[in-house]
């Protein structure tokens, strides 16, 4: 992975975040590049999305630099979903917040499979639906820089292969794209960089095949827990 500093690149430098006398992310260095697919992987409670929001300016950081695009759409949690308004209505106010063109708003429905529900209210839809609608609303405004915590929750497998080839067609057209994901076949599907997060330190940082490469298996799985201990995902 690139470490030459860029407009179009989300850094992270030398991260520390406390919660009262607890480091809970030291030394942390991350990037995501144009054109490249990054995943972070980690345990749970590695500091993978504290990291995130610290980047993003979302956590106060006690240490280090950041830098992010102008451009920057995000997506962690529910993706601030309103169960009284419909897709279209979400997306619809994503965009005016933005300053966006309203006339976008269908073409994004449509990307992410939901022009048959664009009516339907968000506190009717399944899980993976609202999960749809909240990642329309995170393409709004051509980003340049999609960060994305969790994307396939809620997805069935079907939903999750879609995920990959929605998130390998936006960094073709040169976004960089930083997601966090549980499951490590999904991150060996679509990834094209890796941090392994464990322990709020940096265990590894970049591309797939290399992380890969140092085991005999040439397996992301192997790979991960040669990296953190065995700990539970």
């Amino acid at each position: 992975m690139t470490t030459t500093r860029t407009d179009n690149e989300f850094q992270i430098r030398g991260l520390e975040v406390r919660y009262g006398a607890d480091r809970v992310v030291r030394d942390m260095n991350l990037s995501a590049a144009p054109g490249r697919v990054t995943c972070v992987l980690g345990p749970n409670g590695a500091g993978k999305t504290t990291t995130l929001r610290a980047g993003l300016g979302l956590v106060r950081r006690h240490a280090g630099e950041c830098q992010r695009p102008d451009r920057t759409n995000v997506l962690l949690d529910d993706g601030g979903l309103i169960p009284g308004l419909t897709v279209r209505q979400h997306v619809t106010a994503r965009a005016l917040s933005a300053g966006v063109p309203t006339g976008c708003v269908d073409d994004l429905i449509d990307t992410v499979g939901m022009s048959g529900a664009a009516a339907m209210k968000i506190g009717r839809c399944s899980m993976g639906m609202k999960r749809r609608t909240a990642l329309a609303a995170a393409l709004v405004g051509d980003p340049q820089l999609v960060v994305l915590d969790e994307p396939s929750a809620g997805l069935d497998p079907e939903g999750i292969r879609w995920l990959g080839t929605l998130l390998r067609g936006l960094a073709r057209q040169g976004v960089a794209v930083l997601t966090t994901t549980h499951h490590l076949a999904e991150a060996a599907a679509m990834t094209d960089d890796v941090a392994v997060i464990a322990g709020g330190t940096l265990r590894f940082s970049g591309p797939l095949e290399e992380m890969t490469s140092g085991t005999t298996s040439g397996s992301l799985d192997d790979a991960f827990f040669a990296l953190t201990g065995g700990e539970a995902r």
